[in-house]
């Protein structure tokens, strides 16, 4: 396919609000709450960012563990002589840090009552709360240890088609749970590992796959994508209720190991019609896809991804005329057809979510050299930081 000409404009960006350190921001809603286990004096670079469905609303995660909602103003797409400044309408920092969240499938902003994420913080119940106030909890939900009585870590999360259940991903083990039942247990868990029995019945390639599960993905048929740290993806039916199918590595043969290469799968996603699942990995400048009529075998492999970090980079697949496009944020500062891509629901602008981890310089001492404290200022602004959510028009 040739390359086409884009040429973006940024209508609505959070400027330089983020360019600070995490011990750096000044209001007390958004400070890092002591405790977290994080160097405050780390850029507070955007994590993450996700659209809400119904294309109004942006939630994001940034290095100081806080979730921050953004409403996206109506006349974003007027003509303008600059681009918006985006403000945050709410930002929640909870007692430890963020692992995974999820926008409910029916999120609309003209109905308060639906604008919900779902949240997973270490050492604390999975949350569902308004992502207009987070002070309000519409449920919490229980995923405890029977052996130590611990709440287990959630690493990553996926509503159900039809909003009623979430699955959550952890250690080796997927869980379900009903929306509707506040302080539940899960209706139903998979061990991702086989157990003795199992080998012992069925041999010890019995289906199962192993690792943190970090993505997750339900394709229009409900099959449920799960992909591991260890490199590892499994099908189940019924959108997580159902057996596990289909079980894989996705390691290449020996042969193309120089070129297709990754340390984990961060991120798993469907084609539009549900046919082809993509498999983005860090460290890896490629993404993975796979037909769903034989999953074993790799039919595409996308170069050119700039993701050679251990940063989570996020994909996102666009809807066209002729099939369907991977957009993916690179290490490079491209969006590639900057750590984050997202195109909103209707497929009308692009969101994008930038910056990356370092520690602040610290000054040197008077006693130093003065060669050396000029290269320490140097190296400051070197660094400078570019942590910044933009909105662009793509044409």
């Amino acid at each position: 396919m040739e390359d086409r000409k884009i040429r973006p404009e940024c209508v609505a960006s959070t400027g330089d609000t983020f360019n600070k350190t995490t011990i750096d921001l000044t209001s007390d809603e958004t400070r890092p709450i002591p405790g977290h286990g994080q160097r405050h004096s780390r850029s507070n670079f955007f994590r993450e960012a996700q659209f809400s469905p119904d294309g109004t609303t942006i939630v994001t995660q940034n290095d100081d563990q806080c979730l921050r909602t953004f409403v996206l103003p109506p006349d974003l797409l007027d003509e303008k002589s600059a681009p918006i400044q985006l403000q945050e309408y709410a930002n929640f920092s909870p007692p430890s840090n963020i692992q995974s969240y999820a926008m409910h499938p029916f999120f609309n902003l003209q109905d308060p009552s639906s604008t919900l994420v779902l949240h997973s913080s270490t050492d604390q119940a999975l949350a569902l709360r308004n992502a207009l106030d987070y002070s309000t909890v519409h449920a919490k939900y229980n995923l405890i240890s029977p052996t130590t009585e611990r709440y287990l870590t959630t690493y990553s999360l996926a509503f159900t088609q039809d909003g009623s259940h979430f699955v959550a991903g952890g250690t080796n083990q997927l869980s379900m749970f009903d929306c509707s039942r506040d302080r539940s247990d899960p209706i139903l868990s998979h061990k991702l590992v086989p157990g003795k029995k199992a080998k012992k019945l069925y041999g010890a390639e019995s289906l199962g796959c192993k690792g943190i599960v970090t993505a997750l993905a339900i394709n229009s048929d409900g099959l449920l994508a799960v992909g591991t740290t260890q490199r590892e993806i499994g099908l189940y039916a019924d959108q997580g209720g159902g057996d596990c199918s289909v079980a894989f590595s996705v390691d290449a043969p020996p042969s193309e190991r120089h070129t297709i290469t990754g340390t984990g799968i961060m991120h798993v996603s469907w084609s539009p019609d549900g046919k082809y699942l993509l498999a983005a990995e860090r460290q890896s400048d490629g993404i993975q896809v796979y037909d769903v009529r034989n999953m074993v075998h790799r039919v595409a492999w996308l170069n050119g991804r700039k993701a050679q970090t251990t940063q989570r980079l996020g994909i996102d697949v666009v809807p066209t005329a002729d099939g369907f496009e991977v957009w993916a944020g690179g290490i490079d500062g491209c969006v590639h057809p900057v750590s984050s891509a997202l195109w909103h629901p209707t497929g009308a602008v692009l969101a994008t979510c930038s910056g990356c981890r370092y520690d602040k310089p610290e000054v040197a001492d008077k006693a130093d050299d003065a060669d050396e404290d000029v290269m320490t200022i140097n190296e400051a602004q070197a660094r400078k930081s570019d942590n910044k959510m933009a909105i662009w028009t793509v044409t």
